[in-house]
């Protein structure tokens, strides 16, 4: 586009030189402008049901495509409402740019309706917004755009969200095209996210390190994270494993970034698998590539780690930092490190034979309903190999991290960050909708995320969306009856739901859509098969008991005593 812009346009084409495709959110009068801009741009506009949802969805593209996304609200309640899914890209690390309209400059401190920039007479947007990003800037003049764009997509080049607060009247005011143009990304021509910069000096000493720890035979165990995953180096990462005959695991963020049949020991954390545990236990010198080493990537690791050598390599630093810490690109780093072991003759060898253990977890006596390993091990035989795999919180998360991160030779999400009930079925969406698409997206969600933010699934319909609902029922939030039967047995339970038929309900608001309900597990089978190889939306309601526990460690460690 050329020749005089307004300042929504100017943001959209600096987005979009920065690799954003698609815009996420929900149309308002104090956004409309920029909705207008995206139109007259032939920028792609997906309008969700609910800001948190629109918010998710720019995340799940950010993570599945390792480049920045973008989600628009307007004032008010939309503003508030994009906050909860700010705060999961803040708290993982996912460079999220949300541009949010407020009242005219003119009604600023005059009682504008939704006016949210007079504190403390009125609700304080930048300071919320500066709590759950790395910047959050308002804009009142086109000269002032120019710099908070700079600012902006700096903190989207760290992997940080950003946040401009544009008011209605700023956003149609004109400006020339090469005024306040942002400087070129320091990404890559793709638009990922990645500085390039490393420590050759450190890299070249943890290469001589290695190499002879190798010679002494050492046991090395490389840990990956969610950063390994959406940088996409599980290439890179299966080539230093031979060399170093490394044993592999991965945090539930990073478990799609190998293939898990060779010299992987699984998942570590809460709702990881006992084999990944030892692996780590039994390690000379810990690897961390890419994962903070969060509580949930832990999950009570804490004694052994203490004793352990680790090596952190990552564009952020771990939490609590461990050992030593090696800052920088996380491709670079791994292929300049691979490069300098072999320039020390440290050549591939075989990696060690692993089987993946699984937490030994109790029945329901007498239940006649699917447990969850068997109804996550009848989803894995049915899913297509390049699957995009969404999981949500709760039951249904521990359970999918535990049983199909092993199986799916495609990519796999857990927002572990805020743990946000709903996360999945909106981030699935937009994975679906977005840059994102490519085959099939199937979410796996329970029965309280769905009733939380499950009429996102009408914006599946409305894009004709290639995903796959897959809800698990209990009637109930299972994870809290499972918390309420463990610790506080001698009080009533809050969190058991009168049945609802999901399966009817969405049938009857969806009528073209296929959902099917099967009432056993070669039902299920039969089902998955179909569905996963469909095109368009289609969901899969499967029944399920509330008061089987998950594999989730800490409930598991209760319950044996």
């Amino acid at each position: 586009m050329t020749g005089r812009q307004n300042v929504a346009e100017h943001v959209l084409v600096s987005a979009q030189q920065r690799g954003v495709t698609h815009v996420f959110g929900v149309h308002g009068a104090n956004i409309e402008d920029m909705y207008d801009a995206a139109a007259r741009l032939g920028m792609p506009t997906v309008v969700a049901k609910h800001e948190f949802a629109a918010g998710a969805m720019a995340d799940g593209v950010a993570r599945m495509t390792d480049s920045p996304s973008m989600v628009i609200t307007t004032s008010g309640g939309g503003s508030m409402n994009v906050v909860p899914a700010l705060a999961e890209s803040y708290d993982s690390r996912v460079p999220v740019l949300a541009v949010i309209g407020v009242a005219p400059t003119a009604l600023t401190a005059r009682g504008a309706f939704q006016d949210m920039l007079d504190a403390p007479d009125t609700i304080d947007l930048m300071g919320v917004l500066r709590s759950v990003t790395g910047h959050a800037e308002l804009v009142t003049h086109t000269t002032e755009l120019g710099p908070a764009l700079k600012s902006a997509f700096d903190t989207l080049d760290r992997g940080l969200p950003a946040a401009l607060v544009i008011p209605k009247d700023v956003q149609s005011q004109s400006m020339w095209e090469s005024t306040n143009q942002p400087p070129p990304s320091s990404g890559t021509d793709s638009g990922r996210i990645d500085s390039g910069r490393i420590d050759t000096d450190e890299l070249t000493m943890l290469a001589r390190q290695l190499a002879d720890a190798v010679a002494d035979g050492a046991r090395i165990c490389l840990w990956l994270g969610d950063e390994a995953s959406r940088a996409r180096v599980g290439n890179t990462v299966q080539r230093l494993a031979s060399r170093l005959g490394a044993t592999i695991v991965a945090s539930p963020g990073g478990a799609d970034t190998t293939d898990t049949r060779s010299g992987h020991a699984g998942i570590t954390g809460v709702m990881g698998h006992p084999s990944a545990r030892e692996a780590l236990t039994s390690a000379s010198i810990c690897v961390s590539i890419g994962c903070r080493m969060t509580a949930t990537d832990r999950g009570g690791l804490d004694p052994a780690l203490d004793d352990l050598e680790i090596v952190h390599i990552g564009r952020h630093s771990a939490r609590p930092t461990r050992g030593t810490s090696i800052v920088g690109s996380l491709p670079n780093t791994l292929s300049y490190l691979d490069a300098e072991l072999e320039r020390l003759g440290v050549d591939e060898q075989s990696v060690p034979t692993v089987g993946i253990e699984y937490l030994d977890t109790p029945t329901v006596p007498e239940s006649r309903l699917p447990h969850l390993r068997e109804i996550m091990d009848t989803i894995a035989d049915a899913l297509p190999e390049s699957a995009i795999l969404f999981a949500d919180a709760g039951n249904v998360g521990a359970a999918a991290i535990h049983y199909l991160t092993p199986v799916t030779d495609g990519r796999f999400t857990v927002a572990l960050g805020m743990g946000g009930m709903g996360y999945a079925i909106a981030a699935g969406i937009g994975a679906a909708i977005g840059p994102a698409a490519d085959g099939r997206t199937v979410i796996v969600a329970g029965d309280g995320a769905f009733f939380m933010h499950g009429m996102e699934f009408h914006t599946a319909v409305e894009y004709d969306a290639p995903v796959t609902l897959v809800i698990l029922n209990n009637d109930a939030h299972g994870m809290c009856v499972t918390r309420e039967s463990l610790y506080f047995p001698d009080t009533p339970s809050v969190n058991r739901f009168r049945p609802t038929d999901i399966a009817r309900g969405m049938a009857a608001m969806f009528s073209n859509v296929e959902v099917r309900h099967p009432g056993d597990l070669h039902e299920l089978r039969a089902d998955a098969a179909e569905l996963f190889s469909a095109t368009g939306p289609n969901a899969l309601v499967v029944d399920c008991d509330p008061d089987e526990i998950p594999p989730f460690l800490p409930f598991l460690q209760k319950g044996l005593r």
